[in-house]
């Protein structure tokens, strides 16, 4: 009453987007509220191997263990580490369905599915005759790609969100089916940790920054990414895997044109890569317009997230955006000088402890 008294519109959450701290990787919590009192929930990636104890500590404080979708977005040690020992836990008897491009689903049928005897530990985990998993479910257990005449694909979930498939198309299936074998190898040894301490330069002229001439992600497995685009109850978020810049940038244009628009403004982006200015392009930025820029990284051993990267983000993104980092470090602490935010205008958050991550509330929107 005192709130409609004082001109106060009061509004509940629509989406919670949780960013866990999973050093140089991803391991996102997604929450949209639902009638009967139980959220629909999506898990997408769970980091390198030792964010698991973290992760399962997590799911452990849910006051239910169901969780509809869990989503493996690419084959990579820092996304599917920690989804391993998920996977073979009690906890992933609670999913409804797991997203994930495995071998069978890929274009190139000239090499055998010989990815369980390769040592694919994930596609051995869901496809284990014992206790099956469910597997792309929602695509009818097909591929989970966009669609090859509109760029994107939506599905839209019963009393819950609309996702739209922003990444990966054919072609970049194509390119991950010819070098699966490979790509496996290289996320089983994972990557090593930097050797010498982070030293980034001052932050002084963004524009040239941003104007940075930089080179385009050429990695199988980063093109390969699941990017999504969650919508619901007013309330929007990308999340954008390690997807290529011009692969979303693509979707996005052709998805904003199916609606009528220049450009999909939307409340939140997680931005691909963990902020490398091979992925992110002022094009990406300004198709896509954000309230908030989230980054998942604690810079390990790539120094994630560029300047260059950031530059472009806030130089292109709206007035008033906010950076969402879930490490406060020396890379990212830079971002928060307060002549530099007063200058471009944008804001800055980051969790109260290195264990907190970020935790964004997107609220309804009419």
């Amino acid at each position: 009453m005192l709130g409609a008294l004082m001109g106060i519109v009061l509004r509940s959450t629509a989406i919670r987007v949780e960013v866990l701290p999973a050093r140089l990787g991803d391991c996102i919590l997604v929450e949209c509220p639902r009638g009967d009192g139980r959220p629909w929930r999506m898990l997408v990636d769970g980091g390198p191997p030792d964010t698991w104890d973290l992760l399962q500590a997590r799911l452990r404080e849910l006051p239910d263990p169901v969780i509809d979708v869990a989503v493996v977005s690419h084959i990579d040690s820092d996304h599917v580490g920690g989804f391993l020992p998920f996977l073979q836990s009690p906890l992933a008897d609670a999913v409804a369905d797991f997203w994930f491009n495995g071998r069978e689903h890929l274009p190139d049928k000239a090499a055998t599915k010989r990815s369980v005897a390769q040592g694919n530990s994930l596609m051995a985990e869901l496809s284990a005759s014992a206790r099956p998993r469910p597997w792309n479910l929602a695509f009818d257990g097909g591929p989970i790609e966009t669609h090859p005449e509109h760029g994107f694909r939506v599905l839209r979930v019963p009393e819950g969100p609309t996702i739209t498939v922003l990444s990966p198309t054919i072609k970049r299936l194509t390119i991950l089916g010819a070098k699966w074998h490979e790509t496996v190898e290289r996320a089983k040894r994972g990557r090593a940790a930097a050797a010498a301490p982070d030293a980034p330069l001052p932050l002084v002229d963004l524009r040239k920054l941003a104007d940075e001439k930089t080179g385009r992600d050429a990695s199988p497995a980063n093109g390969s990414s699941i990017a999504l685009l969650v919508e619901y109850r007013g309330a929007s978020v990308i999340l954008g895997a390690d997807a290529f810049g011009n692969v979303l940038g693509a979707a996005l244009c052709q998805l904003a044109r199916s609606r009528g628009t220049e450009t999909l403004p939307v409340d939140a982006f997680k931005l691909p890569h963990h902020g490398s200015q091979n992925n992110i392009t002022t094009a990406l930025i300004g198709i896509a317009p954000a309230r908030h820029y989230l980054v998942s990284t604690n810079g390990d051993t790539f120094r994630h997230p560029d300047d260059t990267a950031i530059a472009r983000t806030v130089l292109a993104g709206p007035p008033g955006a906010t950076l969402w980092f879930n490490y406060r470090n020396r890379r990212t602490k830079r971002w928060a000088d307060g002549g530099l935010r007063r200058r471009h205008d944008y804001s800055v958050r980051f969790p109260d402890n290195d264990v907190a991550g970020s935790v964004l509330e997107l609220p309804e929107r009419p």
